[in-house]
């Protein structure tokens, strides 16, 4: 696992990062609630990853999230996760991403909110199966 300067975790104990895991400069890993970082992610300068939110007619109800970046994930420069979202395996967030819900595996996802847009070209035939709009 390798940290840049001027990571900044919420509380720093509702975090469990993997193996060969790297967060670049300036990431805000907001732990209020879990945040599960998957083996071999990366996590680029400036970007966000949150675990909770607040009511919209009361915000000082908060409720705690589980979210999870998978397994050899990538969260681009400047983007953001929100609470109880998932990016899966081998999957991809890119520059500016907005995750408002789960990304399947070797999804490439961009935009706001971050919509699926295309699979990775190595992705297996399962998951291409499973997104027959998404080209490879």
């Amino acid at each position: 696992m390798k940290f840049f300067t001027g990571v900044e975790f919420s509380f720093g104990y509702n975090v469990s990062i993997d193996d060969d895991t790297i967060v670049h400069r300036f990431v805000l890993l907001d732990d209020r609630g879990t945040i599960t970082i998957g083996k071999g992610a990366s996590i680029s300068d400036y970007a966000n990853v949150y675990s909770h939110w607040h009511e919209l007619v009361d915000p000082r109800n908060v409720h705690l999230g589980d979210t999870v970046i998978g397994d050899f994930a990538r969260v681009a420069y400047h983007a953001t996760v929100l609470s109880g979202t998932k990016v899966g395996e081998w999957a991809m967030v890119g520059t500016f991403g907005l995750v408002t819900k789960d990304l399947d595996d070797y999804n490439v996802a961009i935009g706001m909110p971050a919509h699926a847009k295309r699979l990775k070209p190595d992705a297996p035939d399962a998951v291409a199966a499973r997104h027959p709009e998404l080209k490879r």
